[in-house]
């Protein structure tokens, strides 16, 4: 019996452990200082270490928890989120082999009344965060008579999927989206 009390407290123990070890995407302002100069990132948790992130210049952000979004200040149609999906089973991992499994995870995230939706490319991604291997997947679709492109980088973790996730207008996607990956080698600490 005592036997059985000390692993259900050694089961409960580790749960809570790993509990205290998701992301926690809720941004805290911080600065960091070049040549004297202290430029605006934020912070967030990685349980009991820090990850900082300096968004876009002159985006906005909003949410926190389990999903931050950062949007353009001048109000096109795009928008990205950084998320973390808490898995309820093994993460497939960043392979070859699972490229096809992401494909259909970043189908799943165009907006229902979505037509036309065409995965344009999908593969292992050469950028690696903190070292992780991603899955890269863009789609495009039509919403509303005009055309999104969506990029989807899936960091897969342990026991969770961190997914950076852009969409816009075709028309901006090329700067927007660039503005929004170069902000992700800021990221530092997962």
């Amino acid at each position: 019996m005592v036997h059985r009390i000390v692993a259900a407290a050694v089961v409960t123990l580790l749960g809570l452990g790993n509990a205290l070890a998701q992301i926690d995407l809720t941004p805290r302002d911080s600065f960091y200082t070049v040549e004297g100069i202290q430029v605006p990132n934020v912070t967030f948790k990685n349980g009991a270490k820090a990850v900082t992130y300096t968004p876009p210049a002159n985006w906005l952000l909003s949410g926190g928890g389990s999903k931050l979004t950062v949007a353009p200040r001048d109000g096109v149609q795009a928008g990205a989120t950084i998320e973390v999906q808490t898995a309820h089973g093994p993460v497939p991992a960043a392979t070859p082999e699972n490229v096809k499994t992401y494909s259909e995870m970043a189908t799943d995230l165009v907006p229902r009344e979505a037509s036309k939706v065409e995965v344009v490319e999908a593969f292992v991604s050469p950028i690696r965060i903190s070292g992780k291997s991603m899955v890269e997947v863009t789609l495009n679709y039509a919403f509303f008579g005009q055309t999104f492109r969506m990029n989807v980088l899936f960091m897969p973790r342990e026991r969770e999927t961190l997914r950076f996730q852009f969409s816009s207008r075709v028309v901006d996607y090329p700067a927007l989206a660039r503005n929004f990956r170069n902000s992700l080698f800021s990221i530092q600490g997962l």
